[in-house]
């Protein structure tokens, strides 16, 4: 909180009048972030029934999380930061998916595999871009990268689970 006030000239306790402490903070930041993803194009935690085929999932998977890869690209310092802190907003969305993933036809111990394995690749992929960067990698070759990678982890995990 010292960190924030200083570097908006502010005193630290002055700071405590918008956000009671730093948990807090990050929900707040965590909330703005999340809106950013369109619940028409990432519909998970939406009160729509999401299509039943039991394949339908792995559309939704890959819509989340190539919606999180274009987040966390946006705001990358930011995007870690919430990795780290796990505000109840990102944990709230991450359960929507996998709420959404029972709604389209997993049981709860796939879907939860599911989720959770997706989540992390992508977290292991945010890191590494900044190295894939530094060693001369294109955007789009990061992109094909990702989404070959993404394509063989869901093809294999749609084999195991149905």
């Amino acid at each position: 909180m010292r960190r924030l006030a200083s570097r908006l000239g502010s005193s630290t306790m002055a700071t405590y009048h918008h956000v009671a402490d730093r948990q807090a903070l990050m929900e707040a930041i965590a909330q703005r972030l999340l809106s950013e993803l369109d619940p028409a194009v990432n519909p998970a935690g939406s009160k729509e029934p999401v299509d039943a085929d039991r394949r339908g999932w792995v559309d939704l998977v890959r819509s989340e999380v190539s919606a999180f890869l274009e987040l966390s690209r946006r705001h990358p310092a930011t995007f870690a930061a919430l990795l780290r802190t796990r505000p109840t907003a990102l944990v709230t969305r991450v359960e929507g998916i996998e709420a959404d993933l029972v709604a389209a036809g997993l049981d709860e111990l796939p879907a939860r595999l599911v989720v959770r394995t997706t989540a992390r690749y992508l977290m292991g992929s945010v890191m590494g871009e900044q190295a894939a960067i530094s060693a001369g990698q294109t955007m789009d070759e990061m992109n094909e990268s990702f989404s070959f990678g993404l394509g063989a982890l869901l093809e294999g995990m749609a084999a195991r689970v149905g």
